[in-house]
């Protein structure tokens, strides 16, 4: 089960190239726009003096990246399920090939499962919530020698102009599921409260966005994965009982209710938004 997908197409372009030997296994599919049209040209040029003034993200040239915006916080993780505009280019900035700049609220894709473009990925692992910037990159870490026909010609350096929006780092939630129901009953409660929190995460990005039905079942998960509310409280507080003074249990018992109390709100947020339209019919 994939922690940050919400069940459409990955960014990355529509082919598979049957000959392994001449085509990247990471190029996978991308929405294509069906003929290539023009666009507005960015700033940045392919002549050889504007590329020596991008940063080399790969030591190769392979990738290239200019800022055209800084962000905040920390670099993207590699856990991370990310929400982007991008655009894609060939040529010189004039002829687009993809983009999902028309979406009013990009969905989260996550980095090597829905994102599987390589030199994309490495220039996202570069960028912070709220950074734009230009990359290009070369066919060794885009297409390769046969390229995606007929979007993509053979041999193509390509060009995105991406922006993030937002991220959320699922790797606790992605080793939790990967274990078996056994041994997620053996995890420490301090673990299991991490991936309700990140769960939680997920449930308040897709309630912000108006999709209720994704962010309800996310605070359902964050719900159960506390191994139900009720029984984790009654748990800690028979461990207060016994050490008082226990700092640990302490924090884990506030963090409990937190977390709980939060989710409540929420939910009752989130009622209220579903069911206004109807009463103001009413």
């Amino acid at each position: 089960m994939m922690a940050g997908g919400a069940g459409e197409e990955g960014l990355g372009v529509g082919c598979r190239d049957p000959d392994p030997a001449s085509a990247p296994t990471w190029a996978l599919a991308m929405t294509p726009i069906p003929a290539p049209t023009p666009a507005s040209t960015p700033s940045l040029s392919l002549a050889s003096e504007s590329l020596q003034t991008m940063q080399d993200l790969t030591g190769d040239g392979g990738v290239l990246k200019e800022q055209l915006r800084p962000g905040i916080g920390q670099p993207v993780p590699p856990s991370a399920s990310v929400a982007v505009k991008y655009s894609g280019y060939l040529g010189n900035w004039n002829k687009l090939f993809c983009s999902n700049g028309s979406s009013k609220y990009p969905r989260l894709m996550k980095l090597g499962k829905d994102i599987t473009l390589w030199g994309l990925e490495i220039g996202l692992l570069s960028m912070t919530k709220g950074e734009a910037a230009l990359f290009v990159l070369t066919p060794e870490y885009a297409y390769g020698q046969r390229g995606c026909p007929p979007s993509i010609p053979p041999n193509m350096t390509v060009l995105f102009k991406v922006e993030v929006l937002d991220f959320i780092d699922s790797e606790e939630c992605d080793a939790f599921f990967e274990l078996t129901y056994e041994q997620r009953d053996r995890l420490p409660l301090e673990k299991v409260l991490k991936v309700a929190a990140t769960e939680r995460e997920f449930g308040n990005y897709f309630f912000y966005k108006q999709c209720f039905k994704i962010a309800k079942d996310r605070y359902k998960r964050a719900c159960l994965y506390l191994r139900e509310y009720s029984k984790s409280r009654d748990f800690l507080a028979r461990a207060q009982c016994i050490q008082p003074f226990n700092r640990d249990i302490n924090n884990e018992l506030k963090k409990l209710a937190r977390y709980y109390k939060e989710y409540k709100e929420m939910e009752k947020e989130m009622c209220y938004q579903m069911f206004d339209p109807l009463n103001s019919y009413g």
